[in-house]
C-alpha cells in the first residue's frame, strides 16, 4: 500500500490475479485515477466513489479478462501515470519479464513505458522463469513485490540492479 501515490495521483493496473487484489485493497478514502485494461479490476472499482476510473479499449482475451491489441497500446502510447503495477509469468536476471503470449506482451510493454515507476507484483514462483515474449528489462522496473518464498539468491541478485525488493 505505501507504492500506492498520494490522494489525486494515478495508477495503471494491469489483469491479474495479484493486481486484482491490490485493487481491493485501495483505501475507500484515497482519490486515485485508475486505469487498467483488466475487465474484473474495472468491475470491482466501478463503484467507488474515491477512483475516477478509466477502463482501455482492446479485445479481451478469454483466458486473462485482459484488453489487449493496437488499441490497447495506442490508448497507453499518450499516457503517463505515476505507478505502474504489473504482473509477469516470469523474471529472469537474463530475460528480463516475460509473457506466454505476444499480445499481451505488447500491452504490458506499453504499460511499462507509459508509467514513472513500475511496480511488478509476482509470486516467488514466478521468478527465474522464462516464457517466450520479453515485455521489460529488469533495468525497466523500480520494485519487486513477491512473497517471503523469494531466495535470498534471487534476492541480492535483484538488488544489485537496483531494484527494490518489497516481500509482503
Amino acid at each position: 500500500m505505501s507504492l500506492l501515490p498520494a490522494t489525486g495521483g494515478s495508477v495503471l493496473l494491469d489483469a491479474g490475479t495479484t493486481t486484482a487484489r491490490l485493487a481491493m485493497m485501495i483505501p475507500r478514502d484515497l482519490q486515485l485515477t485508475v486505469v487498467t485494461n483488466a475487465v474484473p479490476i474495472a468491475s470491482r472499482l466501478a463503484g467507488s466513489p474515491s477512483v475516477d476510473l478509466h477502463l482501455l479499449p482492446g479485445r479481451v482475451r478469454s483466458t486473462t479478462h485482459a484488453a489487449v491489441g493496437d488499441d490497447t497500446v495506442a490508448a497507453l502510447g499518450v499516457l503517463k501515470v505515476d505507478v505502474a503495477f504489473v504482473g509477469t509469468n516470469g523474471l529472469s536476471e537474463t530475460h528480463g519479464l516475460s509473457t506466454p503470449d505476444p499480445t499481451e506482451a505488447a500491452a504490458k510493454r506499453a504499460m511499462v513505458g507509459a508509467a514513472h515507476q513500475v511496480v511488478v507484483l509476482v509470486d516467488s514462483s514466478k521468478i527465474g522463469q522464462e516464457h517466450l515474449v520479453r515485455f521489460a528489462r529488469v533495468a525497466d522496473i523500480d520494485v519487486v513485490v513477491t512473497d517471503a518464498g523469494i531466495s535470498d539468491a534471487d534476492r541480492a541478485a535483484l538488488e544489485r540492479l537496483d531494484v527494490e525488493v518489497v516481500v509482503a
